[in-house]
């Protein structure tokens, strides 16, 4: 044996083995860079890799055979000296070795050149080791870069960067950064540590896609963002169809570079064999992420019609509803679409829990509200993080007076997706809710900034509850012209003519359906429910009381009662939960039942008789 490995030696066997590894990790390096630019298929990048394979064994047998000398390829024998050739062969090792050298340096080099002169300086503050304890593990996903060279192909990037969030989000010890925040840094080149500072995380997520025919190339990387730093990396080859086991290989690989303890690894398994379905649920899951109900209900449908056993689309399905309740959709159409929607979708896949809350709270003759408290409460324990699920029991729990535990819950989705409009909306309300009007206020400007497109009604509703009537006029007119609405000159008298406190309800009341009247039918419902609240806030709660009534509130409807139920609940500072006829509300939807069932709400007692609530 040590003779053949002396031989072996003699001929150059071994040196011959390493340079064929270094030119053939070279071409890979190439292969890797020039191929997705030119849209060669993926099957040509297979079949270098192969055909680099079979070369090794040629090359040794080679190597064994001939032998580079000076004056060229020559038969090995025992002619010929030997130091000659052993001279050769290292030189030509040494150029290589310094040839694949260089390219890993310039390749850091570049990446690190990229990073804005400021990137370079040390953190303001120590970042969390990634494998420190588990409180510290955190990760934000970015958007995963197209690569595919079509546009059309942008969803799909998007949402396979999506679908692995929402995965991660179920590890236990993982806190995972919504998906809004992490899509804010989308086409923007900027340094990832920078990126982990702004979301508080302490790694990074990022990849590509490249999608051609029915293959698809994902490319994941971890950083740390401490110094950027790669923690883990790799490349998958699939057919479209195999994308799930990638999400699953993501997901594990990820638990174990971070080296988190969990019991059951969560898996994506297979939710569809119908990619044209997994298409189109990929596209209503990214216009869930911009709050656009009617486009989600419109793809997930596609997506059951062509695959009716697609359980998550049909989850899905139910969330829209829940969201379009009372206020896109009749209250009554969408507790009907959830119900149809989640049982479809708990037929097939029993262990969905969105669907499981949203069918417990879809049933129109056992519904109530203590039942959907319930149901996600249960739902969250489970998955504590779901921004919908979240979501949904924060305003359930405002509804119900439990104003510190929404708070909580508002508090934890600011956490979650920081950069999102939709979940720093929350905050504000439950802040004024509990009392802290200068928090409100300061957690408001930040709602403000990030909502870049809308300001929303809520921010001119705030000023106009604590009498900033200026600021709340120019706000509604923006709001209006961002509706479509450019005549909005009735804005600041109406607000000068209900703050009478002896003609101003007599004046709402005659103003207020001739302006509704003014403005398009599909508007109708939103201004009107908007301007509901305008009793509230200039004192006539009477009024305010009666239009809540005349939508015959019962435990088993949500919809136009329960948002100005939550609307005197956030402002109620202006005497909403006092008023006596407050009980009757809390008797009529069942939240009496509640307090009995869970206990009092933060603003009453139970006396001997009834209820007193301040």
């Amino acid at each position: 044996m040590a003779n053949f490995l002396a031989e072996l030696k003699k001929r150059n066997v071994f040196k011959v083995a390493t340079i064929y590894v270094v030119v053939s990790w070279l071409i890979l390096q190439v292969v890797d860079i020039v191929f997705p630019v030119f849209e060669i298929p993926l099957w040509a990048s297979r079949l270098v890799v192969i055909l680099l394979g079979l070369g090794f064994p040629i090359a040794l047998i080679l190597a064994w055979a001939f032998d580079l000398t000076p004056e060229g390829i020559a038969w090995n024998s025992e002619a010929g000296e030997q130091h000659v050739r052993t001279h050769v062969w290292d030189w030509v090792l040494g150029i290589l070795l310094v040839v694949a050298i260089g390219s890993i340096v310039a390749s850091e080099i570049r990446r690190w050149g990229e990073a804005p002169p400021s990137a370079m300086a040390q953190p303001d503050r120590p970042a969390a080791s990634p494998v420190a304890t588990a409180s510290q593990v955190s990760i934000a996903v970015l958007p995963f870069v197209n690569m595919s060279g079509d546009p059309e192909n942008e969803y799909f990037s998007d949402g396979m960067s999506e679908e692995i969030l929402n995965l991660l989000a179920k590890i236990p010890n993982l806190k995972v950064i919504g998906r809004t925040s992490s899509f804010a840094f989308k086409g923007r080149n900027e340094d990832l540590r920078n990126i982990g500072r702004t979301l508080d995380v302490s790694t990074i997520l990022e990849g590509s896609v490249r999608k051609f025919g029915d293959s698809v190339r994902i490319t994941a990387q971890l950083i740390d963002v401490s110094d950027a730093s790669h923690i883990w990396s790799e490349t998958y080859d699939r057919n479209l169809t195999d994308v799930f086991a990638v999400q699953d290989d993501v997901a594990a690989a990820i638990i174990d570079a971070l080296q988190i303890h969990v019991g059951v690894r969560p898996s994506r398994g297979r939710p569809t064999d119908n990619t044209d379905a997994y298409g189109n649920f990929l596209r209503a899951g990214l216009a869930a992420g911009q709050y656009d109900w009617r486009t989600v209900r419109q793809f997930c449908q596609r997506a059951v019609d062509l695959d009716p056993d697609f359980a998550e689309a049909h989850e899905l399905l139910a969330y829209s509803a829940w969201r379009m309740a009372g206020i896109e959709m009749r209250s009554d159409e969408a507790m009907a679409l959830m119900r149809s929607a989640s049982e479809s979708a708990l037929a097939v896949d029993p262990d969905l829990v969105l669907a499981r809350a949203l069918y417990r709270s879809s049933d129109a003759e056992s519904n109530t509200l203590l039942g959907e408290i319930q149901a996600f409460d249960e739902a969250a324990a489970e998955q504590p993080d779901d921004p919908r699920i979240l979501d949904s029991l924060y305003f359930n729990l405002l509804i119900a007076g439990y104003l510190e535990e929404a708070l909580d819950i508002a508090q934890r989705l600011a956490e979650l997706d920081p950069l999102s409009p939709g979940a720093n909306g929350r905050l504000p309300a439950a802040l004024f809710a509990v009392g802290r009007v200068d928090d409100g206020f300061a957690a408001l400007e930040i709602f403000d900034e990030l909502d870049l497109e809308r300001r929303n009604w809520f921010f001119g509703d705030a000023h106009l509850a604590f009498g900033r009537d200026s600021i709340a006029i120019a706000s509604f007119r923006q709001t209006l012209s961002e509706y479509g609405v450019d005549d909005a000159d009735w804005v600041a008298d109406l607000v000068g003519g209900g703050r009478d406190p002896d003609t101003g309800q007599a004046y709402l009341d005659r103003r207020i359906p001739q302006i509704v009247a003014s403005v398009p039918e599909n508007f109708h419902v939103d201004l009107g429910l908007e301007l509901a609240g305008w009793y509230l806030y200039f004192g006539h709660l009477d009024r305010f009381f009666d239009i809540i009534l005349n939508q015959e509130p019962t435990e088993a409807a949500w919809g136009e009662a329960g948002d100005l139920i939550a609307t005197g609940i956030a402002y109620r500072q202006l005497g909403f939960t006092a008023h006596p006829r407050y009980l009757e509300i809390a008797k009529a939807i069942g939240i009496d039942n509640v307090w009995e069932q869970r206990g009092p709400p933060d603003f009453c007692e139970r006396s001997a008789l009834s209820w007193i609530c301040h």
